[in-house]
């Protein structure tokens, strides 16, 4: 081939703008021909090479772009997982966080449509009395719903309809219906609905136990609270305010009786932890007191016996307690404290004091101590309050401060009878807010001569 013709066949190769690869192709074939070959072989030649250059470049485009769409939905999946993974994540947490059982039905219903799983839900626990709509207690069950509970399988009216059974073990606590508008419920959507169902039930369990034993633990508690004894001239009105969080079996008491000689006695006291044991020591040691103080024994040596019996048991729990006793034709006030917050004095006139004088350790440290006890004369009219910590005491500020707050709640108190003073201290000292520990309050007047009412709630 002569110069000139490769030449002109460059140039319009070039033209073209060939890639670097179809022009090498080509001048490897220009090299091979015969110069003396026809133009038209020559050129036909050259068609044959780009054809053949062009059908390799659109396999490897086919190839390129199916590797594309490869990993375009190898990517579409992982994050179609991750956010299942998310969701069923945050099933869990709202199964775990709350114990209360129909809080944590409505948290994981929202989070059921939020996420796209249905449109409308409806959630069902089992009852004695057949299936309850948790959302709308007057709604009834229909025959998917039924079906579901029944065969503990997943139930389908249709395709926009699922109703899956809450199970946990061989229990089957309750039925989640799911609803959709429109887009139908795939096996894969139905799968879902099953994981977030066997979490729910989970987390269904776990509150309905804690309902219980909290329950159970509240009737022991209250069981074991004394009944007050009405007298004539005490007005004594007391309350008892469980724990809103944790199954606390508590160790706080109190407890007002009278002696043959006419004094009453007042005891508060509170036991170190929580649980059975705490229970268990607080009945010994309220019945200790209560035994110490009918025998004739003042206060401070009631708590000095009731120490040394917490000492002998040689256990890990400790109390704090105040005793008072109260001469009901004087009005004088004998007192002694272990470790336990002052008692709260208000007179006739409204004015407050704390009786915050020399008080013992806790009770059952182990080494003696002996208990200063203390005595003042109370003016017709006065209140002697008793409490456990749990009234003053908050995550959020100190003991001064609860203290403080006790005291404006009776000074700033408009009501006049026992009753609705010990219920605005409450409300103004709790709220509706939860409380981590036990509450005792008892409050008594000395009114004189003259009829009283005595209360306990």
């Amino acid at each position: 081939m002569t110069n000139k013709l490769r030449a002109e066949i460059a140039r319009v190769l070039r033209g073209g703008k060939l890639s670097a690869e179809w022009w090498d192709a080509v001048a490897d074939e220009l090299d091979n021909v015969d110069p003396a070959s026809p133009i038209g072989t020559i050129l036909a030649a050259l068609t044959e090479v780009v054809r053949e250059q062009a059908s390799e470049l659109r396999w490897h485009q086919s190839e390129l772009e199916q590797t594309n769409a490869g990993l375009l939905a190898l990517h579409t999946e992982i994050d179609r997982q991750r956010q299942r993974t998310a969701f069923l994540d945050d099933v869990s947490r709202a199964s775990a966080t709350s114990l209360d059982s129909t809080e944590m039905l409505a948290h994981v219903a929202a989070l059921v449509r939020t996420n796209g799983l249905a449109d409308r839900t409806w959630v069902w626990t089992a009852t004695d009395d057949g299936l309850r709509c948790a959302d709308e207690p007057h709604r009834k069950p229909d025959e998917t719903t039924q079906e579901a509970l029944i065969s503990r399988k997943t139930a389908r009216d249709g395709v926009r309809r699922l109703s899956v059974p809450l199970t946990a073990g061989p229990h089957t606590l309750g039925v989640l219906d799911l609803h959709r508008d429109s887009a139908d419920f795939t096996h894969e959507d139905v799968s879902l609905a099953r994981a977030v169902a066997n979490r729910t039930a989970v987390g269904l369990r776990n509150a309905y136990e804690y309902e219980r034993e909290h329950e159970l633990a509240e009737r022991l508690q209250r069981a074991m609270l004394p009944v007050l004894a009405a007298r004539e001239e005490l007005d004594i009105v007391a309350r008892y305010r469980s724990a809103t969080r944790g199954v606390h079996i508590g160790g706080d008491w109190y407890d007002a009786f009278a002696r043959r000689d006419g004094t009453v006695v007042l005891t508060v006291g509170d036991v170190t932890g929580h649980g059975l044991d705490a229970a268990v020591v607080m009945g010994q040691l309220q019945n200790a007191l209560r035994a110490y103080a009918l025998e004739g024994h003042g206060p401070a040596s009631s708590l000095r016996l009731v120490h040394e019996l917490l000492r002998a048991r040689r256990g890990t729990l400790f109390a704090t307690a105040v005793v008072a006793e109260i001469e009901l034709d004087t009005g004088v006030i004998r007192w002694a404290s272990a470790g336990h917050p002052p008692p709260l004095l208000q007179q006739h006139t409204g004015e407050v004091e704390y009786l915050d004088l020399d008080h013992g350790p806790m009770l059952g440290i182990d080494f003696p101590f002996q208990v200063p006890e203390h005595e003042r004369e109370l003016a017709p009219g006065a209140s002697l309050v008793l409490y456990t910590d749990g009234l003053i005491e908050r995550r959020s500020s100190d003991i001064d401060a609860g203290m403080e707050r006790l005291a404006a709640a009776f000074t700033e108190c408009p009501a006049t009878q026992l009753e609705e003073r010990t219920e605005h201290v409450l409300q103004e000292m709790l709220g509706g807010t939860d409380h981590d520990d036990d509450v005792c309050l008892l409050l008594c007047r000395w009114t004189g001569p003259g009829g009283a009412n005595i209360a306990s709630v």
